[in-house]
């Protein structure tokens, strides 16, 4: 069952239909028993109300703001604030790494240990409770959004085979090394990996028996993309060239192998290779894609599905493609140009969350200290989204008409209720010290300007406000934060405000 956005608006009451389970990572895909069920229909959402750069910039380059950090931006505007997250080499990040290295040793670990460990379960949950940790607390947070971005773009699915292993040393290898380099670098970077080279097979690919697997994807999903103006036989011809690109079993490392490679001519992209050459022609091929012309619009576009709008419009990919030209692929210049660009500010409420983004923003936004990395990983399963978990090398979608169904936002919206209430002790939202903040005589109107700006960072529609505010005074009975049952209802307005259209759109 599909659901248009209008339909998302509509049935946001829903929002408030709760779970049965103890936790984030058991919260129902559908909905049990409502104990609460107010009949809020949202009129409004993020782009009707009055556009804020700041808060713009950290919905999008970010995994979304949190007030300290909003206040900031601010503070030092927009630009300066950019100009600091393009260059994360300069921002300390190391409290947190000494986190992580403590919590989760196997990202340290080589690839020959990690075999020998032979704890699958625990090499994934480690790397996913990891990269969740890092999304929300990293003050290096354009950076994450771009390793997320590319370990989508450069899909591998840790589910196939040794990729169980690869995966973790690919995460730290490719995608954390190169998310801020060249495109040449990255492309270059995931050519040499173990986990794309054995999920693509191109690892027993050989001059007696070549494997067009990774030929046609890095053509079709990573460069050119489909209508990029290679033929099937350049598929072939590339596929030659990539023999012998394979890895080392005993080690996990990659490794070239002269006996598996066609040593013959070769024509790729209507340019001859000649005879004799091994791995180095693999690399001269690399550099044709990397440089192609039909490569930069492929690539300007995705950045700018995920940056600007699930379609963006023509002037922005058209800045973006010229900075990539221009620069060799600098990915830092080309995001720059986009989240400097007239179309970017202009797109205020048009990409949709993703499951991975929304808890993300919905940790920040909470302000949640120490959430546990792994919690919030099992959380994204419900919404299917498990990291690293997409089966095809196109990588999760990343347009909101794939993630608008029935039991999607029914997941989202008890996940909301569930992170609200506090029933997993792995993300507690520190209600004490928002108490504190509120004061002991704070009215319902504002208990909820406070609320309404912690989670949103915005004012909302007067319609919305006045609806919101009839539930939390039992529709105009009273409000007394002192009572049980009126306390009650302050976590499910939490709820209600994550679960709104101007959380869920951004």
């Amino acid at each position: 069952m599909s659901i248009t956005r209008r339909d998302f608006f509509k049935i946001g009451g829903l929002a408030a239909l709760g779970a049965t389970a103890g936790g984030l990572a058991h919260a129902q895909a559908r909905p049990a028993p409502a104990r609460i069920r107010p009949a809020i229909r949202w009129r409004g959402s993020v782009s009707t109300v009055q556009a804020d750069p700041a808060l713009h910039l950290l919905r999008r380059a970010s995994f979304g703001p949190t007030r300290a950090e909003l206040a900031r931006v601010r503070r030092m505007g927009v630009d300066a604030w950019l100009d600091e997250q393009l260059a994360p080499e300069n921002i300390d990040d190391s409290e947190l790494e000494t986190r992580i290295a403590r919590r989760y040793e196997t990202l340290s670990m080589s690839p020959a240990d990690l075999q020998a460990l032979d704890d699958f379960p625990r090499i994934r949950r480690e790397l996913g409770g990891a990269t969740m940790e890092r999304a929300v607390y990293s003050q290096r947070q354009l950076f994450q959004v771009m390793v997320d971005y590319w370990s989508n773009h450069f899909s591998v699915y840790w589910g196939d085979g040794p990729v169980r292993i690869f995966k973790t040393i690919e995460d730290g290898q490719v995608m954390r090394a190169h998310a801020m380099t060249t495109f040449r670098q990255i492309l270059g970077a995931d050519a040499h990996s173990p986990a794309m080279l054995v999920y693509l097979d191109n690892a027993r690919s050989s001059v007696k028996a070549p494997n067009e697997n990774y030929a046609r994807e890095i053509m079709e999903l990573h460069t050119l993309g489909v209508d990029g103006g290679y033929t099937e036989q350049d598929v072939k011809e590339l596929a030659r060239i990539l023999t012998g690109w394979g890895v080392d079993r005993r080690t996990g490392d990659f490794r070239f192998y002269p006996n598996r490679h066609d040593w013959g001519e070769k024509t790729f992209l209507e340019l001859t290779f000649p005879a004799g050459r091994g791995q180095e022609e693999g690399e001269e091929a690399l550099d044709i894609l990397a440089r192609h012309e039909s490569t930069s619009r492929y690539v300007a576009h995705r950045l700018c599905m995920r940056f600007v709008a699930d379609e963006p419009p023509a002037g922005v990919v058209d800045a973006a493609a010229r900075a990539f030209r221009q620069t060799s692929g600098d990915i830092r210049a080309v995001l720059r140009v986009i989240l400097t660009h007239d179309d970017f500010y202009a797109s205020v409420g048009q990409k949709l969350r993703r499951p991975f983004d929304l808890i993300g923003a919905a940790v920040r936004t909470l302000e949640i200290p120490n959430a546990r990395g792994v919690t919030l990983a099992r959380a994204l399963m419900l919404m299917d989204q498990p990291l690293f978990g997409w089966p095809t090398p196109d990588g999760y979608p990343d347009d909101a008409s794939a993630w608008l169904n029935a039991n999607a936002l029914l997941a989202r919206w008890n996940i909301g209720l569930a992170l609200a209430e506090g029933r997993d002790p792995g993300a507690q939202i520190p209600w004490d010290r928002f108490w504190a903040e509120l004061g002991n005589d704070a009215t319902a109107e504002e208990t909820l300007d406070f609320f309404i700006d912690l989670v949103l960072h915005q004012a909302i529609e007067s319609d919305d406000r006045a609806q919101l505010l009839a539930y939390l005074t039992h529709d105009g009975a009273g409000f007394d934060i002192d009572d049980p049952e009126h306390a009650r209802r302050v976590p499910e307005l939490v709820a209600l405000l994550l679960d709104s259209s101007y959380f869920q759109w951004r």
